[in-house]
């Protein structure tokens, strides 16, 4: 136990991985437990076209983050000129520009997309929410620099805090006002929250406009494939429910959107413990270490696959009762959704680690490349699904799309030397298997 406390205390790699993971799992942990619980909440003060609407008016903001993500964060973290004032000043200047760019053209967009999907209350609904763009622009580049030094107590308290606030907004605004804008008044107040207290909360930093132009070149040069790989990233994953609300009427996808959420929060958990151990781990480890870096990442492979896929089987097996017991009657349909998406959950985590490594080794171009061949799958194979087999083919075209993007990381992994086929063939033969005693309970 003592040698246990010294590792844990320690400034070594181990030492920040170790207190790193504590604090995302402690974090995330308590932040799945007030999403869910207030969902739960939500799901009996609201129908589910207002989910269905939301999710829609979401989808295309979170696009809108992410078709201008340059990267800031993961320069940050990278750069060897991560603690310079003049580098961090000129990464929030551009951090600060990006949102009020993206709040800007969301408000341009909100009416043609009101139109495309025939829903006139997403025209007000994307104004407002708009104002949360504008908000995280301004968020303290400390959230970056802390990620950079592994050190997330600090943002945990600052994440858990706004929450805690919004889910309270949220849930009295649903009970009042009995309509969407409950939802809308909670994105915009976390949003507002969560910017405020990071300036409060996190290391201080005298923020102020700054354009350096070396600074920017390294950003702009980075920034440009991460730019690409996020917005390929976004189509061929949360984007897909923009395709999905041209596909289904707006009840069922507030019904997917039910199961879609539950599954989001296990592989926002491994995105966040990669995000926040294993990516910080790997840029450490090739500034000062690099021949380590095949280790490392099989190391933090094995651990991810070892507890990830065995919680993503369960999930699956478990899927229709755990909804019945959760949802009432309206929302049954989501438990035969859940039991396909947590395979296509477990089938997109298994890439997660080779997308990593790559951006941590300065290559964003090939992520960028793999990202697009993700996008451009995923979207033809959730739309020939829906052809071949209804809202089921969705989802299982968006799984056979996880499993394809698993074979080209592995190859291009392959190809420069760090991945482990062998492991990589055992994981898709079983999660093959897996797809097909679920499809034939789900016939049966």
């Amino acid at each position: 136990m003592r040698r246990f406390t010294a590792s844990f205390r320690g400034d070594n790699l181990r030492s920040r991985s170790l207190r790193s993971t504590f604090w995302t799992m402690l974090g995330f942990g308590s932040q799945s437990a007030l999403s869910l619980g207030s969902n739960l909440v939500l799901a009996r003060l609201l129908a589910p076209e207002m989910f269905g609407l939301m999710a829609l008016a979401f989808v295309f903001l979170s696009g809108m983050n992410l078709l201008s993500d340059v990267g800031t964060r993961h320069s940050v973290i990278r750069s060897r000129r991560g603690e310079d004032p003049s580098f961090l000043r000129s990464a929030w200047t551009i951090q600060v520009i990006r949102g009020l760019g993206i709040g800007a053209m969301t408000c341009l967009l909100s009416w043609p997309i009101s139109r495309l999907y025939d829903q006139p209350d997403l025209f007000p609904v994307l104004c407002v929410l708009s104002l949360s763009a504008v908000m995280k622009g301004l968020t303290s580049i400390s959230m970056a620099t802390t990620s950079r030094n592994m050190q997330y107590a600090r943002q945990t308290l600052v994440l858990l805090g706004s929450q805690v606030v919004t889910i309270s907004v949220m849930i009295f605004c649903a009970w009042w006002l009995e309509n969407v804008w409950a939802l809308v008044i909670g994105g915009v107040l976390g949003a507002t929250l969560s910017a405020a207290l990071s300036h409060v909360v996190l290391p201080p930093f005298r923020h102020r406009l700054e354009l350096e132009r070396e600074a920017v070149r390294e950003l702009i040069s980075y920034g440009r494939w991460i730019l690409l790989s996020t917005g390929f990233t976004f189509l061929g994953g949360r984007g897909i429910t923009a395709i999905y609300g041209l596909l289904v009427p707006v009840d069922v996808l507030g019904v997917l959107t039910v199961s879609t959420t539950l599954i989001r929060t296990l592989e926002d958990l491994v995105g966040k413990l990669l995000n926040n151990v294993g990516f910080p781990a790997l840029s450490k480890t090739l500034r000062e270490e690099p021949e380590r870096l095949t280790s490392v990442l099989r190391r933090i492979r094995h651990t991810l696959m070892l507890g990830a896929t065995a919680i993503f089987v369960l999930l699956a097996f478990a899927a229709q009762p755990l909804i019945d017991f959760l949802y009432d009657d309206r929302y049954a349909m989501a438990g035969q959704f859940l039991a396909i998406q947590a395979l296509n959950g477990a089938a997109r985590v298994f890439s997660m680690p080779y997308q990593n490594v790559l951006l941590a080794v300065g290559d964003s171009r090939t992520h960028a490349v793999v990202m697009f061949g993700s996008a451009a799958i995923g979207i033809l194979s959730t739309v020939a699904g829906f052809f071949l087999l209804g809202a089921y083919g969705m989802i299982l075209g968006m799984g056979a799309a996880a499993l394809i993007v698993f074979a080209v990381s592995a190859a291009f992994a392959h190809w420069r030397g760090y991945a482990d086929l062998h492991t990589d063939f055992l994981l898709a033969a079983g999660l093959m298997s897996l797809y097909w005693v679920v499809l034939d309970r789900l016939l049966a």
